[in-house]
């Protein structure tokens, strides 16, 4: 049940204000999409936009004269400026849409509250405007499971929560995505870190167990996979990974990939990753506790179902190598 302060009224009966009649026989369907100019909502719109006879795409960002926006734009986009604390902003991006696609941002603020309301003004105003198919990229209660606050993913729990109870409540479809550990953050968040010359750290708190993991640039055919069939996916969780790596593995295939680098595991565990120091630490500490807790169900066979080509890290690394090398030297 949702905490007082962000508890919306399930039973108030919304009115669809925002003109949204349209059928998806009568043409291209119009995809809103939240964090387009991020590393995942950037690849579903790039992915939609390479069939403009199939979906019209709408790009939500706050941004507009961003580069990133700029090269959607050139690529068929239409850019719509928007905010997610600004209902009004959020029913003008969402008038006419069949489908959006939201996700949200903890790390932006750090503030689990915010981060919660913001998507749910995202979700009332689709309602609102009878967008016909909700895609949340959403994460299982980790406090519920392990005890301990793990807020960048409670949030979208709690998230994920209101839509089962109010968009299912109105009659509005939804599909929900979980996701696993981003190939990607081993260019930013958690690239390795020198020890000496030539010599780093994979420090991934694993403890023997394997992570799921997966690039977000396939959650892109994940997304036109699903919409391509959109009623198999209508109120389903779909728990994604390309596959399922040992810290052993994962190191292996760095030193493999850079011959003139030596990767080592420094075996860290949770307990060490709750003291560090940064911003974070200790959310991110918890997220490995839940991944090793067994809980963290991921589904490989089907996400290969929706992606057959979906990278394993050994390919990632190899398209990817310039921007790992790039982190490495940043790391210097």
């Amino acid at each position: 049940m949702f905490k007082n302060w962000f508890r919306r009224d399930s039973s108030e009966k919304y009115k669809m204000g925002c003109g949204s009649s349209f059928d998806a026989s009568d043409g291209p369907r119009t995809v809103v999409i939240f964090g387009s100019t991020g590393l995942l909502g950037g690849a579903i719109a790039r992915r939609l936009l390479q069939e403009p006879f199939l979906y019209k795409v709408r790009c939500v960002t706050r941004r507009s004269s961003s580069e990133k926006a700029r090269q959607l734009a050139e690529h068929g986009a239409v850019i719509v400026n928007a905010d997610l604390g600004e209902t009004k902003s959020l029913e003008k991006a969402l008038e006419g849409a069949d489908i959006m696609f939201l996700t949200t941002h903890y790390w932006d603020e750090r503030n689990k509250e915010k981060e919660v309301i913001k998507g749910l003004n995202a979700i009332d105003a689709a309602i609102q405007c009878g967008v016909k198919h909700i895609i949340f990229n959403g994460s299982e209660n980790v406090k519920k499971i392990i005890g301990k606050e793990c807020n960048h993913l409670d949030s979208k729990s709690a998230i994920e929560e209101y839509i089962r109870e109010v968009v299912q409540l109105v009659g509005i479809n939804f599909t929900i995505l979980r996701l696993p550990f981003w190939l990607e953050n081993f260019y930013s968040v958690f690239k390795p870190h020198k020890l000496k010359h030539a010599v780093y750290a994979v420090a991934l708190p694993l403890e023997g167990c394997e992570l799921d993991m997966m690039s977000v640039e396939d959650v892109g055919e994940v997304i036109a996979s699903i919409l391509r069939r959109p009623r198999q996916y209508y109120g389903k969780t779909l728990n994604l990974s390309a596959e399922a790596l040992s810290m052993e593995n994962i190191v292996d295939t760095f030193n493999r990939h850079f011959d003139n680098r030596k990767f080592t595991d420094p075996k860290i565990r949770v307990k060490d990753m709750e003291k560090f120091q940064f911003p974070g630490a200790k959310d991110l500490a918890a997220m490995f506790e839940f991944y090793q807790s067994g809980e963290a169900v991921r589904d490989i066979k089907l996400t290969r179902k929706l992606n057959p080509h979906a990278m394993t890290f050994d390919r990632w690394l190899s398209e990817n190598r310039d921007k790992v090398e790039e982190a490495l030297r940043e790391a210097n």
